[in-house]
C-alpha cells in the first residue's frame, strides 16, 4: 500500500462499552503519538471522555440512549436479553444502525488514508470497502476467531459447546459449521446494504471470517490469553493488550476515600462488574457482601454511581462503596479480584498480577473466563451459581493456593511488559506504507 499524505488520516471505529473504548482510545493516541492524525469514530456518549484526551471525536451511531429509546428496555433489561440471546445484539442494536454507521463513517473519511474497525463495525468497513481505503481489524478477544483449535465457549451454550470441544477436532468444526450457517441469516442486513452500494456479494461469512480484511488484524490480547492458531486470518498479528484508564493519558489517581481505605488495612476482595453487567448488579453486591461477612475479610465494591448511593448503607470500617475507580490503581492494591469477565476488566486483572474469581454474564465474558481458569490464574462460578456460600468457598480456596497466586504473579509480569497501543500503532503505520 501507499500512503498518499503526511502525516496520515487514520479513522478508528468501534462499537460497545468502555471496554471496547479504551483499547480503541490506546491505539488512537499512539498512533498520534506516532504523528499521524487520528478520528475515533463512537457512540456520541462517549464524546467528552474522546476529547479530553485531545483525540478528534466523530459520532457512530448506534448511540446506546437511542436503542434504548427504540427497544422501550432500560440497560438492566437489555443486559438480561443479551445474555440470554446473544443474537439479540446483533439483530437488535447492530444492524438495524447498519446503515447510519455507515453513512456516520462516510461523512469523516473523505481525506482518509486508512480505517481502523472493531470487529462488529460493519457499517464502517463497508465505508472503507466503498472508498477503496485499507481497513484493519482489530480483534480484541479471541472468541472473535471461532478458531478450530481454539475454540471459544459459547455464552448461552456452554456446556454444549464444552462437550462438543472434547470430542476432538472434526466435531467441534462441525459445530462452528452449523453456527455459521444459523448465523447467516443475521447477517442479511449487511447482504442487502452491499447489493445497494453496488458492492460485490461477499465471498466470505460476513460474521466470522468476512469480518476480517486481508489488509491486516491487530489481536489486542497477550499471547498467554490465546495464542496465534494456524486458521487465524492471514496477516494477524497478536500485540498485547492495549490498556487505557484514567485522563490525559496516564492512570487516574483513586479518590482520597478510596485510597484511606485500602492504606487502613491488609488487602481487600475487588468486586466490581465493569459498565456492562453492572446493570444486572443487585444479586452479586447482595451475595457477595454476604460472602465478605463470612470471609471476615475486607472490600472494595466499585459500581456505577446509581448503585454506589442505593448500597451506601452497608459501607463500614471493613467495607467501601465506590463509584468509577481507576482499576489501573485499584487491582494491584487487592487480595483478589471478583468481576464479570469482559476483556476490559480481565485484561487490567490480569496485569495487575492478582488472583480472580470470574462471573460471567454475556457474550465473551463466559470464554473469558474459562481462558482465565486455564492460565491457572483464578477460579470461575456461573452467574446463577454465585452465592454467598460458594463464593466465599470458592474465594478462600483460591486464596489459600499459593499456586494461583504465584501464576497471578508471573502472567501480571509478562501482560505489564506488553504495550499492544504502542505495537500496534506501529505495525498499522507499517501495513499504511
Amino acid at each position: 500500500m501507499t500512503r498518499t499524505r503526511n502525516p496520515p488520516h487514520i479513522v478508528l471505529a468501534t462499537f460497545g462499552t468502555h471496554g471496547d473504548l479504551h483499547p480503541f482510545m490506546a491505539l488512537a493516541l499512539a498512533l498520534q503519538k506516532q504523528g499521524a492524525r487520528v478520528t475515533l469514530a463512537a457512540a456520541s456518549e462517549y464524546r467528552e471522555k474522546v476529547e479530553v484526551e485531545g483525540l478528534t471525536f466523530a459520532r457512530m451511531r448506534p448511540d446506546m440512549q437511542a436503542v434504548v429509546d427504540r427497544l422501550g428496555m432500560d440497560e438492566h433489561a437489555l443486559t438480561l436479553r443479551i445474555a440470554r440471546q446473544p443474537q439479540f445484539l446483533l439483530t437488535h442494536i447492530v444492524m438495524p444502525a447498519l446503515r447510519d454507521a455507515y453513512e456516520d463513517i462516510m461523512a469523516i473519511s473523505a481525506d482518509a488514508d486508512a480505517l481502523v474497525t472493531h470487529s462488529v463495525a460493519y457499517g464502517a468497513k463497508l465505508a472503507a470497502e466503498k472508498r477503496g481505503l485499507p481497513d484493519f481489524s482489530i480483534a480484541l478477544q479471541p472468541m472473535v476467531f471461532w478458531s478450530i483449535y481454539d475454540p471459544p465457549i459459547v455464552a448461552n451454550a456452554q456446556r454444549l459447546s464444552r462437550w462438543v470441544y472434547r470430542c476432538g477436532p472434526r466435531l467441534t468444526r462441525a459445530f462452528i459449521d452449523l453456527g455459521k450457517r444459523v448465523g447467516r441469516r443475521w447477517a442479511r442486513p449487511i447482504d442487502a446494504l452491499r447489493r445497494e452500494l453496488d458492492l460485490p456479494p461477499a465471498d466470505a461469512h460476513p460474521l466470522f471470517e468476512g469480518a476480517f480484511s486481508d489488509d491486516g488484524v491487530l489481536a489486542l490480547y497477550s499471547p498467554l490469553f490465546g495464542a496465534p492458531q494456524s486458521d487465524h486470518p492471514a496477516r494477524t498479528d497478536i500485540v498485547g493488550f492495549a490498556f487505557h484508564d484514567g485522563e490525559q493519558g496516564a492512570p487516574a489517581n483513586l479518590d482520597p476515600t478510596t485510597q484511606a481505605f485500602l492504606d487502613a488495612g491488609p488487602p481487600p476482595l475487588v468486586f466490581t462488574q465493569g459498565t456492562s453487567a453492572v446493570h444486572d448488579a443487585e444479586v452479586f453486591v447482595r451475595e457477595s457482601l454476604a460472602a465478605v461477612r463470612t470471609l471476615g475479610m475486607r472490600a472494595v465494591f466499585v459500581l456505577d454511581d446509581e448503585r454506589a448511593a442505593r448500597w451506601a448503607a452497608e459501607a463500614s470500617e471493613r467495607v467501601h462503596i465506590t463509584g468509577y475507580a481507576p482499576y489501573a490503581r485499584l487491582f494491584p492494591q487487592a487480595s483478589a479480584i471478583v468481576h464479570h469477565g469482559g476483556i476490559g476488566t480481565t485484561a487490567q486483572a490480569l496485569r495487575s498480577g492478582r488472583p480472580q474469581l470470574v462471573v460471567p454474564h454475556l457474550v465473551d465474558q463466559p470464554d473469558n473466563a474459562a481462558r482465565v481458569v486455564r492460565l491457572g490464574v483464578g477460579r470461575s462460578l456461573a452467574r446463577h451459581a454465585y452465592r454467598a456460600e460458594r463464593a466465599a468457598t470458592t474465594l478462600g480456596g483460591m486464596l489459600r493456593d499459593d499456586a494461583v497466586i504465584r501464576r497471578a504473579m508471573d502472567v501480571g509480569e509478562v501482560v505489564a511488559r506488553e504495550d499492544g497501543a504502542e505495537m500496534g500503532a506501529r505495525r498499522i503505520l507499517d501495513w499504511l506504507g
